[in-house]
């Protein structure tokens, strides 16, 4: 064919792929194509390659290549083992092809490298090349002591160790350990032959041979032969519990993070690598909040975050909130898909059922201790989940007295030396229960993510890892007959400092799925978009007026509203393409769009609901994100209502007129009862859009794109409110006088600006405060054409508040607000602006307002109000009988 013009089935194909058909198209029949190299491969012995210049253990050609020879001893899914002697220094894994096989001799061409601690040679850069020349028979394995098996010198070389005991048995997911009483070796999962993995530990082995592999921070030996093997009588009961040390792992709100290859990657491999290097018994335990909110959660229907999981093969999980946002059901889906169990004790259904698909609790034996797991969760999760406990027959029993029973059961009758509590209820919830419960041991929490301990509690440790696999725990136990204590135990940071590897699987799955789901560009902004949790709670943001703007596209409704909790990610979106991973990272949830029928009046409860003032936890805050609706919050303490003026389309706002206002599917559940008397599931539902939240806004940024979402101060924080405005006009300009308290010190003439009710504003071009009034001076036909549109203005401007800016924790100042209507006139009644104030010997607008009322009163034209025509009769009629 001539590559010049591809045939039709191929024109559909990427450009990428027309240049490889390019390059194959000038290589002759018969010979494999090979992309060279610019540097030359030294060719080399596998000695050569492996043998470290000095106390190292990296490669002397580590960044070059090489060509080297030898026999295959073992295959893995990515790659093989090549030996060309016995003893150290003589095998090397070669990465990049899986095609060979056990016994062919080979010669290859590739790059050395270091990854991840292993020497390797890669064959799939473009100087690679394997060829095959023959067989022969696979070397000797070399006789080492376990010991000895886990040093440089034996990486990548077929060995053999004698005279075994099973140390640690993790089970079908996990690797298990040996040992000829020289030293701990770890087994990899990963065999080469019929190798039966012991399920006990204190089992004997004659021998076990298989090529050293150093993986997630430990060498380990992949095995290919297991010969005399014999298991323990009594399952290990001979080996006493008492002194033994047990290692407790564990991570909790990985959320997010799920769709981050390096962290998931570094996650598994910390993990992996802390395994390894342990010698005594160690469990891994999960805080709950893994499979959500996570941007590959919703588009992979949960498979990504779940396989992650699987790879890093926990012994449990407590199902957290977030566990919970795809409802009870998806529970059991991902369950099934999951190689460990998710736990939740104190979540009970009216059948007397647990969730479907998870248990109260778990029983596992690492070593020589056996270990049982609880799972809790607190009454909070009802309110942090998008699904209905009552609606849905389930009920949240109190976590200490469910934890205690379970707890006391699995110590009397499961005959278990450890209990641990997988408990998503959070830190203070969690010392609650230590100080409460007998049976208890350890606590591993989540769900308020922060750093804690792990810390002796009245004699239960408890941790907690923060949260976005920043943190692994660990705890070390001293486990007794009669009681276990806390020997030592740190959080390890995940930051990349501490030299943990990532794990190759779990980096790929993430990175893989992330390629397959999210690269795709939905449409450019030309403003930064700003997702991070401070501003999305705090104040409107571009990227959140485009979130609910794109609720309003996809409902055509009066008003939408988001939470600001639903917005995710803590991160911006500069100018420039925006990702499908921008946004389901941002909006990870499964929440769908419900538009719900609502009064003007249970609209302004709604935006009441959730405004902070400046003395709370986080500040003032107005905790959401709208479209279609603009209102001012109170950030003052002991103010009467938290909730100004509120405006929808530039309209005031009508207590008794009904409006559509589009939310999420969370919102859709929240509840009101005891403080407005109605719940946003009484109301009327007009519509149930099953767009996801997300899905919708990525729709909407491709239908409009580019977009240029600027602020609109739709959510306006104002402190204090002061008397009305009066208006003195000179030449151009317009000066307006506003009278404020003696707490206001200054006032930030940056800030001072007047706005209309829907997106027009004006700033001062000068302000100040003196004697007790705030003077701003602004151009006059700018106000006027404001004027022209609006029904209502208004003045902001920021200052410094001597009463109240000492007990501020968010913003950095207070914000006056004054009503400049009359002081400035506007459009009232849909009719033109004449003159805002008398002047020259004419009329102003409060004249012109008395003499329509008097024409309407006394003339009824026809029975009609007044028109502009017959306004513009009165005013000249006056300025001609009557000027003033």
């Amino acid at each position: 064919m001539s590559v010049d013009s591809p045939p039709n089935q191929l024109r559909s194909i990427t450009p990428l792929a027309v240049a490889l058909l390019v390059v194959l198209a000038t290589v002759p029949a018969g010979v494999t194509a090979v992309a060279q190299s610019s540097a030359t491969a030294s060719t080399v012995t596998i000695s050569e390659i492996q043998t470290p210049p000095g106390s190292g253990d990296a490669s002397p050609y580590d960044g070059q290549n090489v060509t080297t020879s030898g026999t295959v001893t073992a295959v893995t899914e990515s790659g093989f083992f090549l030996q060309n002697g016995t003893g150290p220094y003589s095998g090397v894994y070669v990465y990049g092809n899986s095609t060979v096989s056990a016994g062919e001799t080979v010669t290859v061409t590739g790059l050395v490298k270091e990854y991840n601690g292993v020497t390797e040679i890669d064959v799939g850069t473009a100087a690679g090349a394997v060829s095959v020349t023959g067989t022969a028979p696979i070397p000797d394995a070399t006789a080492v002591s376990t010991g000895e098996a886990s040093t440089e010198a034996y990486e990548g070389v077929l060995v053999t160790v004698s005279n075994l005991s099973v140390t640690a048995t993790p089970g079908e997911y996990g690797e298990w350990a040996v040992s000829d009483g020289s030293g701990e070796i770890a087994v990899d999962d990963v065999t080469h032959a019929n190798v039966t993995v012991p399920s006990e530990t204190g089992g004997t082995i004659d021998s076990l041979s298989g090529p050293v592999h150093y993986t997630f921070g430990a060498f380990k030996i992949q095995p290919t032969a297991m010969a005399g093997y014999t298991a323990p009588t009594d399952n290990g009961s001979s080996v006493p519990v008492d002194g033994t040390t047990l290692t407790v792992l564990s991570y909790n709100d990985i959320q997010t993070a799920a769709s981050d290859p390096t962290k998931m990657g570094r996650l598994v491999g910390a993990v992996n690598s802390r395994e390894a290097a342990i010698d005594n018994p160690t469990v891994v335990v999960g805080g709950g909040d893994q499979v959500s909110p996570s941007s590959l959660s919703p588009v992979s229907n949960h498979t990504v975050p779940v396989e992650t999981l699987n790879t890093l093969d926990p012994a449990a999980e407590v199902v957290g909130n977030h566990d919970l946002d795809y409802g009870f059901a998806a529970v059991e889906a991902y369950s099934d898909d999951s190689a460990f169990p998710w736990l939740v004790a104190n979540v009970r259904h009216e059948d007397g059922g647990t969730i479907p698909g998870t248990e109260s609790y778990t029983v596992v034996q690492r070593g020589n201790v056996t270990i049982g797991i609880v799972g809790l969760v607190d009454d909070a999760i009802k309110s942090k989940t998008a699904v209905d406990f009552e609606d849905e027959g389930y009920e949240v029993t109190d976590y200490v007295s469910t934890g205690s029973r379970v707890a006391t059961t699995l110590k009397e009758e499961e005959n278990v030396d450890v209990v641990i509590a997988a408990a998503h209820i959070g830190v203070p919830e969690s010392e609650t229960l230590a100080r409460n419960t007998e049976h208890i041991d350890v606590i591993v929490t989540g769900d308020d993510e922060v750093t804690y301990g792990p810390k002796t509690v009245d004699g239960t440790v408890v941790m907690e890892a923060q949260a976005r696999a920043a943190y692994l725990g660990e705890a070390n136990l001293s486990v007794g007959q009669d009681d276990t204590s806390l020997d030592s135990g740190r959080l390890i940071t995940l930051d990349g400092s501490n030299g943990y590897p990532i794990n190759r699987t779990a980096n790929d799955t993430v990175a893989d799925a992330r390629g397959q789901y999210l690269s795709t560009v939905a449409g450019r902004t030309t403003v930064p978009l700003d997702s991070t949790f401070s501003s999305n709670y705090a104040q409107e943001t571009a990227w959140g007026n485009t979130v609910t703007d794109a609720f309003r596209a996809e409902t055509g409704a009066d008003v939408a509203a988001t939470n600001a909790g639903g917005i995710r990610g803590d991160f911006v979106i500069d100018p420039g393409p925006v990702t499908y991973n921008d946004i389901y990272t941002s909006l990870p949830f499964g929440n769908h769009l419900v538009t719900k029928e609502m009064t003007g009046e249970q609209l302004r409860e709604l935006l009441a609901s959730q405004v902070t003032r400046l003395d709370a936890q986080y500040g003032a805050q107005a905790q959401l994100q709208v479209s279609g609706v603009t209102y001012e919050f109170v950030d003052r303490p002991g103010a009467e209502t938290t909730v100004g003026d509120v405006y929808v389309e530039g309209e005031p706002l009508d207590p008794t007129a009904t409006y559509d206002v589009t939310v999420n599917s969370y919102m859709a559940g929240w509840t009101f009862g005891q403080r407005y008397g109605w719940n946003m599931s009484d109301l009327r539902t007009v519509d149930s859009d099953y767009t996801l939240y997300g899905t919708a806004t990525a729709e909407y940024i491709n239908e409009t794109s580019p977009i240029s979402p600027d602020g609109e101060d739709r959510i306006r924080r104002v402190t204090r409110t002061v008397a009305d405005a009066s208006a003195t006009e000179a030449d151009a300009t317009t000066q307006l006088s506003v009278d404020v308290p003696e707490t206001v010190q200054s006032v930030n003439g940056s800030t001072v600006h007047v706005e209309n009710t829907s997106d027009g504003v004006v700033y001062a071009s000068d302000a100040s405060v003196s004697n007790g009034t705030l003077t701003a001076t602004f151009e006059r036909s700018a106000l006027d054409s404001l004027a022209q549109s609006s029904e209502s203005l208004q003045l902001y401007a920021g200052y410094t508040d001597s009463a109240l800016d000492g007990d501020r924790n968010s913003f950095d100042s207070s914000v006056l607000n004054a009503d400049v209507t009359e002081a400035i006139g506007t459009n009232t009644s849909s009719l033109a602006r004449f003159d805002t104030a008398p002047r020259d010997g004419r009329i102003g607008v409060s004249e012109v307002l008395t003499a329509i009322a008097a024409y309407n009163a006394d003339t009824q034209v026809g029975g009609e109000p007044v028109t502009i025509t017959d306004v513009r009769a009165v005013i000249t009629a006056y300025n001609t009988e009557a000027a003033v």
